[in-house]
């Protein structure tokens, strides 16, 4: 950009003395065609040599301006591909920046600031603007030169629609909206303009507004995004989006243009007519859309410049997919749609299709992934092996990794072995929604084994070397949302009892585990004290006057004692046919009063 700022000033300064001999001349013609009648032949030969002299100096300016504009698009072309490279950079980060962004909202993972990429774009859009500068300085040069006229405008053609091509691509959405939500809940999020004050926003900032649109809509969107069409089409919005038109606003401190919208609420909603039968609510998906119409840098209509007619262009941005439910129970089926768009989702996509299978080997990764998110915890190999079999539905290891994992399988499908009545991704949703709401940091501390068969339990357990008492806990196979205590009774046969969130608000898993003398070690040798004594609930200070009850999980001998096959109902408990593959026992709960807490002190467990 200096060296093509010097080569111009030169050209200026040539064509200054050009213009200033061309002046010259045409004073001395006039006073020589004013004296004509009276000048001498001396005079009129010495008028001659003079004009000869002012001509081939004309001449030789002319051929010198020739030389500098041929130097200048020479390097013109270079500066045009060095900025070409660095615009393809700036793309490519805002694309890399917003998959990023898109893979965050499965693994949890902190976000990295947009500065970096308004940096870099401001720095291009202050060299692309000082390039499209220079044809308005060096045209009145061309007049004469027509020769090199198409030449600098195609190259000036070619500045402005990197200039309309980053544009295109500044508006980002910093914080995404909610994916899942409901009609009359009111969500948030926030849009930001890269190089906004580049682009003239800070003095004059534009008016962005949000509507929700459907796949098709979307659709047309992203092609136009994608291939760098100037002409955004006129999109009819199908969701209406209360306090969705707002001014951005600039931040003097940061330079930025950006706004946070804080309370969107979507209003009405009109879904497609045609959605096939098949597809749940759950699966249908729309985007929320955000435009605004804005002016371009260059509005000077002498430029003889097709795209620059229309001084004014459609900035448009849209959100990640988001689904739209009517109530809570189809919270987990349009989770699940979400997080496989989330995770298979194509760069660059142009349309919110499902991708429709993946193999094992990266289904896994975005499991664990997840898990670490909700959790703080990724899952063991152990744990994923255990997942892939019953997904797939397969009782080998054998090219586990390989096989192909498809959308019906993974949310659509009840699991075929044993039969069941839901789908893996309802199951694994359960699991996790037991494990956020009531032994969260019991997970994050590995006491729980979760992921893990029956019968792998059972043989870990019956192994030798395990010690009767032995206990170990996993999520139960044949219904959802519940989680088992398997455990050694003293003549080396393995039981199971089995709890669901209700009756773990009732009394919590670290008392269940603690009060019956049953359980001694979680397995594979660590006493249980010493890994579940800090979650064990302590008393509140008694209230004068008041006595207070304890409630504390027993099991009776008799069911430490029972034949396995044969399971024992209880008064509290009932037993369902459904959990006929699990052979549980159910507990009594004991209400003890004027009972004082057992294990406010460490060494109160000693002889239990």
């Amino acid at each position: 950009a200096v060296v093509s700022t010097q080569s111009t000033g030169a050209l200026d300064d040539k064509s200054d003395f050009k213009r200033l001999t061309q002046e010259e001349l045409q004073r001395k013609t006039a006073h020589y065609q004013a004296r004509l009648p009276q000048m001498t032949e001396a005079e009129q030969s010495n008028y001659n040599r003079n004009r000869d002299g002012y001509m081939r100096t004309l001449h030789t300016m002319h051929t010198q301006m020739g030389e500098v504009i041929v130097r200048l698009i020479a390097l013109f072309e270079d500066i045009s591909r060095q900025l070409k490279t660095a615009h393809s950079c700036i793309l490519k980060d805002i694309d890399d920046w917003q998959d990023k962004q898109r893979r965050c909202m499965v693994n949890g993972e902190r976000q990295a600031p947009l500065d970096g990429i308004e940096r870099n774009a401001c720095m291009l859009a202050d060299a692309l603007t000082s390039c499209a500068s220079y044809y308005g300085r060096l045209r009145d040069h061309l007049d004469d030169m027509a020769e090199h006229r198409t030449h600098m405008l195609a190259w000036h053609n070619e500045i402005i629609s990197l200039i309309r091509a980053l544009m295109a691509k500044c508006v980002i959405i910093e914080k995404q909206p909610p994916q899942v939500m409901k009609r009359d809940t009111r969500f948030s999020a926030a849009v930001r303009i890269i190089a906004g004050e580049r682009w003239g926003f800070a003095i004059k900032q534009p008016i962005i507004k949000v509507c929700l649109v459907n796949t098709e809509q979307v659709q047309a969107i992203l092609y136009v995004l994608n291939h760098q069409i100037a002409e955004m089409p006129e999109i009819m919005c199908c969701g209406e989006v209360l306090n969705g038109e707002k001014v951005m606003e600039y931040s003097t401190t940061n330079k930025t243009v950006h706004l946070h919208f804080k309370n969107l609420v979507l209003k009405k909603l009109h879904r497609a007519a045609d959605r096939r039968a098949s597809e749940l609510v759950t699966e249908e998906k729309f985007g929320v859309y955000f435009q605004c119409l804005v002016q371009s840098p260059y509005k000077d209509s002498n430029y003889p410049h097709q795209q620059m007619q229309d001084s004014h262009l459609t900035l448009v941005a849209v959100s990640l997919p988001v689904t739209v439910t009517v109530h809570g129970s189809q919270s987990p089926a349009a989770e699940a749609t979400i997080f496989w768009d989330n995770c298979f989702a194509p760069r660059n996509r142009e349309s919110f299709a499902h991708p429709l299978a993946h193999p094992w080997s990266e289904v896994k990764v975005r499991i664990s992934e997840w898990f670490k998110k909700c959790t703080d915890r990724t899952l063991s190999n152990d744990a994923l092996n255990y997942l892939g079999m019953k997904v797939l539905n397969t009782d080998t290891l054998d090219d586990l990794d390989n096989k192909l994992v498809t959308w019906q399988a993974f949310a659509k499908d009840t699991l075929k072995k044993p039969d069941r009545t839901f789908t893996f991704w309802e199951w694994l949703y359960s699991c996790i929604d037991l494990i956020k709401k009531h032994f969260l940091p019991m997970w994050k501390d590995n006491l729980i084994e979760g992921f893990i068969s029956k019968a792998q339990t059972e043989s870990l357990l019956k192994a030798n070397t395990t010690e009767p008492h032995t206990f170990l806990l996993r999520f139960a196979d044949s219904t959802l949302g519940m989680i088992s205590i398997s455990y050694k009774t003293p003549d080396l046969t393995v039981k199971n009892l089995i709890y669901n969130g209700k009756d773990l608000q009732k009394l919590d898993l670290a008392q269940r585990i603690l009060d019956p003398p049953g359980y001694k070690y979680l397995y594979p040798n660590h006493l249980k004290e010493s890994k579940f004594q800090k979650y064990y609930k302590q008393m509140k200070e008694e209230v004068p006057g008041y006595e207070r009850d304890l409630i504390r999980a027993h099991i009776p001998q008799d069911q430490f004692d029972s034949n396995p096959g044969t399971p024992v109902s209880s008064s509290n408990g009932i037993m369902h046919s459904d959990f006929s593959t699990e052979d549980f026992l159910m507990e009594t709960i004991d209400y003890d009063l004027h009972m004082s807490n057992q294990y406010r002190d460490n060494n109160s467990f000693n002889g239990r």
